[in-house]
């Protein structure tokens, strides 16, 4: 079961960033309740919102809590560590996929159709958000194309699902539909690019907020989960299509100015977790 963030700035979407953070950088997933209190109020959140969120967490099945040394600690579950492996895992597919952009295409295509398949079955979706993260696009109903090779996702996936498919892998594509037609339609690379000139924007927003905080690297905490959570949702909605297709692209520019933002930041987060050394108990 997949754990649904529809709001970026519920509770339950913050706590498990800080976990992924602070994981991150410790390979832990255990936090005090008097830090994570503390951690909340940078993202406006007070106490009592906090503590409502945590047991909404735990009833869930996302958290357990304990005492240990006479203070409560919060420790991520194996499902909601599953849940923040899901959203790792959009991240880093998408860069293997951007990888491939820089690669000299060789022209092959692939093509999944997807047999019996009804997608508006809400288990569904969850197949229809990792074809999209594997960089297909769905052409026609349940037809879907990708111009790099992802056989073996696909596979993988099906097997997981239990989807009866065929597939074509290493194909040539041959059509009266134009290029750009293909792009924008099937692509989608007009909406991806209006996605990259506000996220540009927002930066510089992030930018000048930096520049506000003076050595309060706390705030950095909020900033990395804002430039991530937005990232996020155009990473899985770019194709990362071949230079060939795209050879002047807004989002080189924004993956750049991404890693090296979020690299900054994230030292800065390191520094305030340093600081805080304490905040995590072991057994």
């Amino acid at each position: 079961m997949k754990i649904i963030l529809r709001k970026k700035d519920s509770v339950t979407s913050i706590v498990l960033f800080i976990f992924n953070i602070y994981g991150e950088y410790t390979n832990q997933y255990s936090i005090q309740l008097r830090h994570l209190i503390d951690f909340m109020m940078l993202f406006n959140k007070n106490e009592t919102s906090t503590r409502m969120g945590l047991s909404r967490m735990v009833k869930a099945g996302i958290l357990i809590n304990r005492k240990v040394d006479n203070e409560v600690v919060y420790q991520l579950t194996e499902f909601g560590l599953d849940n923040i492996n899901i959203w790792n895992d959009g991240i880093t597919n998408f860069f293997k996929r951007y990888q491939k952009r820089f690669q000299a295409w060789d022209g092959k295509w692939s093509a999944i159709i997807l047999l019996d398949f009804n997608k508006s079955d809400k288990e569904r979706q969850p197949v229809i958000d990792e074809l999209t993260e594997m960089g297909l696009r769905e052409v026609n109903r349940n037809n879907w194309i990708c111009p790099y090779q992802v056989s073996d996702d696909v596979k993988a996936l099906t097997a997981k699902e239990n989807i009866r498919y065929l597939a074509l892998n290493g194909a040539e594509i041959q059509s009266d539909v134009s290029g750009y037609k293909l792009l924008d339609n099937v692509f989608e690379v007009a909406s991806v690019r209006k996605k990259y000139l506000g996220f540009l924007e927002m930066l510089q927003e992030i930018k000048n907020e930096i520049d506000g905080l003076g050595g309060n690297e706390g705030y950095c905490l909020a900033l990395l989960f804002k430039l991530g959570w937005n990232f996020y949702d155009i990473a899985v909605s770019d194709p990362a299509l071949p230079k060939e297709f795209l050879e002047d692209w807004e989002g080189d520019r924004v993956v750049e100015e991404f890693q090296r933002l979020r690299t900054y930041l994230y030292q800065k987060v390191v520094q305030y977790f340093i600081k805080k050394n304490d905040f995590t108990s072991s057994d």
